[in-house]
């Protein structure tokens, strides 16, 4: 299925990996381009899908199941100068359902990033990240439980990098984070939505050619919409700070093997629902890669603001990912699990997992046939609140890069 960047606020802070869709397989378009000058990259895909849950409900109530068929055009236009890389790509996915027809579907989303060079020393660059789905589980959102309902996110980055010694590097980054949804028809209330201001400072130092340490600040202002139930509004928004300080290590073990870490206290500024409180935070990671094959693992423990249920959750994420060229065909597979605790005792726990894997062969250089299986499933503690959904099929995908003079 189609990766794009993280949306849950653990994700929005830099963890884990979002899926675009559990209904497509992974797209096998070129994920950087290196020729200098214009390479424009238009791609189509259709095949079908089975969906065992396609109203997204508790399993225990018999959900309906249908067949579906995805359409997914996109396309992407690259740009590599002497001082410049442009990138920027769109994507629409429709899916028309058999006999759940009142559930087609389009899935969107945009993404744009900038990067140039001042000088030999300063570079300067910027983000852009747009998601529109018609439900809240492929957004992979920390804290936000499943419905099939109209959701929205976006973040938006600028920033500067700057080499300011030999083996001394500074970066600094500004994001605008935005969430939103749909009404929800089931229960008459508002998921909550809301929005975030981020500003993030790191410096490295080279301390060796395999091994580098450095320090991390964050700070984010978190403002959380209010409730309304029935046209009548409830709990007002919600305001609060959060603040992360870390020191932060990578070692390359051995030729293709990085290991990297963070430890540090993050700093929980009081909210409507929640008393100021400091805590450890931490993160960790391993990448292995050999040739065109890569695998990854992480965790990470962090606060983030809930956009569903509203407050703030104590997030624990395991995740991890693998590519697996293997001559004309080729293996992706995706893993994540959120562990969200509220720190209002009277919100629900969430224990939420998305599973994903492709198995891809290339009839030729621009055609290849898809096989993909996707899994979520989320337990909120609670008499009720436990939910499946299983989607397997299949697709035809075609990429043609086209270099424009």
């Amino acid at each position: 299925m189609r990766r794009v960047p993280k949306l849950s606020f653990a994700a929005l802070i830099g963890i884990g990996t979002l899926v675009a869709s559990v209904v497509h397989a992974q797209s096998t378009i070129p994920a950087q381009q290196t020729a200098p000058g214009w390479i424009f990259t238009p791609s189509i895909s259709s095949g079908a899908t089975w969906d065992d849950n396609v109203v997204l409900v508790n399993p225990g109530t018999n959900p309906p199941s249908d067949y579906g068929f995805p359409i997914t055009p996109s396309a992407s236009l690259d740009y590599t100068g002497k001082f410049t890389r442009f990138s920027t790509g769109y994507s629409g996915s429709f899916v028309r359902y058999v006999t759940l027809t009142e559930l087609n579907s389009l899935q969107q989303s945009l993404r744009a990033t900038v990067e140039r060079k001042a000088n030999t020393r300063v570079m300067l660059f910027g983000q852009e990240s747009f998601t529109a789905a018609p439900t809240t589980d492929v957004l992979q959102l920390g804290g936000v439980p499943f419905y099939r309902i109209g959701s929205r996110s976006n973040a938006a980055t600028g920033g500067v990098q700057a080499t300011v010694a030999r083996h001394t590097t500074i970066r600094s980054s500004y994001t605008l984070r935005t969430v939103d949804f749909d009404t929800n028809v089931f229960t008459a209330s508002q998921l909550q939505g809301g929005y975030a201001h981020e500003i993030t400072t790191s410096i490295d130092q080279a301390v060796t050619r395999h091994f580098t340490v450095g320090a991390e600040y964050e700070f984010s202002r978190a403002i959380v919409n209010g409730t309304e139930v029935l046209g009548v509004p409830g709990r007002p928004e919600d305001r609060f700070n959060m603040q992360t300080v870390l020191g932060t290590a990578q070692f390359q073990a051995a030729a293709g093997t990085t290991i990297s870490g963070g430890f540090g206290l993050a700093m929980l500024g009081g909210g409507l629902t929640h008393e100021a409180r400091t805590g450890p935070e931490w993160r960790a990671a391993i990448a292995q890669k050999a040739g065109r094959n890569t695998v990854s693992a992480s965790y990470s423990r962090s606060y983030i603001p809930s956009f569903g249920f509203g407050g703030t959750f104590q997030n624990q994420q395991w995740s991890a990912a693998i590519h697996m060229p293997i001559h004309r065909a080729y293996v992706d597979g995706g893993f994540t699990w959120l562990n969200n605790d509220p720190l209002d005792t009277l919100q629900p726990s969430l224990r939420t997992a998305w599973v994903s894997g492709t198995v891809g062969y290339y009839m030729t250089r621009w055609l290849s046939l898809e096989g993909f299986y996707g899994h979520t499933q989320q337990d909120s503690q609670r008499a009720g609140g436990q939910l499946t959904r299983n989607q397997l099929g299949f697709q035809v995908v075609a990429v043609k890069p086209m270099k424009l003079r």
